[in-house]
Order: C-alpha cells, then structure tokens, then sequence
C-alpha cells in the first residue's frame, strides 16, 4: 500500500501543470487636451509611465510627429533626458524601478488651424542592456529578439520535455517541436532509469503562458495618439 502511495504521488506531482514565471511591463502614454494660446498656436503635455512587475532603469523610443513640434521635456524622479529634444528619446535613472513609473513629460506646439496633428510614441525598454525571449502584441520574438513562429518561440524560450502546449504544439523529451506521432513515439518511451515506470506527458493550456520580458524590442502595434 505505501509504495502505491508513493507512485500515485509520484504520477501527480509530474502531472501537474507548470507555470512559467513570467515578467511583464505596459506603457500608458497620453496627452492632455490643447491649451489654446493668444496667437491662434496651442501647447499639449502628453505623458510617459509604465506598469511593470520588473526593475527598470533605461526607457527609450520614437516620437511620431505631425503638424506638432516638441518644446520641453520634464522629467520625474530620477529620471534624466539624456538625448535633447529629439524625437528620438533616451530617459536613464540613477536606481531602478518596479511597479506603476512616472517617466516623463513632453510638451508639444501646434498651429490651431492644422485639422491634422499627431504625437505618438512608440517605446523601446532596455532590462540591463540583455535581450530576451517576449511576446509584444500577440506576436513572438525568440531568444536573439528576431520574430518567429509561436512554436519555435516555446521550443527556445521555455524548454518544454514531452509537453503538450494548447493541444497545438508538441515537444519531444529533449524540447524539441516535433509531430504528434513522433511526439507519441518519443515520450511513451521515456522512463526514470530508477523504477522504469513510464509517466506519459504533461499536457500544458497556452493561457498559463505569458510575457517574460520585454526588452529593447519596439512594440509593433503601439498606441497612436492623433489630436
């Protein structure tokens, strides 16, 4: 009975599902309304924070301009502006920081008569200056930061041994993505070299799979801001 016990144990804890650590980070950018001036211009402040649940210290990316010209940018915290004003911005701070971040400010002129104006922002994130594996917008980007397939995303970045992943993508014991045949072949052979006993495969859902990190990967689809 007891050793019954123990392989019972044994199956449930390799059945049991793994959750991946996973790092995440989302940039909230907007503008105020225009602030009409006296000589028929406006000014608009638009905003730079983020969310994120790791330490950052370095926030770069693009500002998108149309009919709009950057005056000033003030910076919080510890935050420095280390580019001037370009459209290309590069804000470092002296500690790191973790949880809901106030970056920075930007303050843009226009003309009120221009029907077409915009001030979008597309963000770069340096983690200590190391690419990672992410997902950015439902598109993946394996462990040298160039995009691939969802499949070859989970066979670089999680390792995943005789896995079933969203009963889609299937690994073989040495986490390489192979057939569903090949997959059956492979892992029903795979025993512990101490009792023989064959313990199948663990069958993972994708929603338990998230972002890791992002780090100095533009986002594709980033929030476009028209005035």
């Amino acid at each position: 009975m007891k050793k019954l016990f123990t392989l019972l144990l044994c199956i449930s804890v390799i059945l049991m599902p793994i959750k991946a650590e996973a790092k995440s980070q989302k940039f909230n950018y907007y503008c105020d309304a225009k602030q009409s001036l006296d000589d028929k211009t406006f000014y608009m402040t638009c905003h730079i924070n983020l969310e994120t649940d790791f330490d950052i210290n370095h926030v770069t990316g693009n500002l998108i301009l149309k009919n709009v010209s950057l005056q000033d940018i003030r910076t919080k915290s510890d935050w420095t502006n280390s580019n001037g004003l370009n459209t290309t911005v590069d804000f470092k701070s002296s500690t790191s920081h973790k949880g809901t971040i106030e970056v920075a400010d930007l303050v843009f002129t226009g003309n009120l008569a221009d029907t077409e104006c915009e001030a979008s922002f597309e963000p770069l994130v340096v983690e200590n200056n190391v690419q990672t594996c992410v997902i950015i917008d439902n598109e993946y980007y394996g462990k040298n930061g160039t995009k691939v397939t969802a499949e070859k995303y989970y066979e670089e970045c999680y390792k995943y041994t005789c896995t079933v992943v969203d009963n889609t993508y299937y690994y073989n014991h040495e986490g390489k993505s192979v057939s569903y045949d090949e997959f059956l072949k492979d892992c029903s052979e795979v025993e512990t070299p101490a009792t023989g006993i064959n313990y199948g495969y663990i069958v993972l859902p994708l929603g338990i799979v998230s972002i890791i990190a992002i780090t100095k990967i533009a986002k594709k689809n980033s929030k476009i801001y028209k005035i």
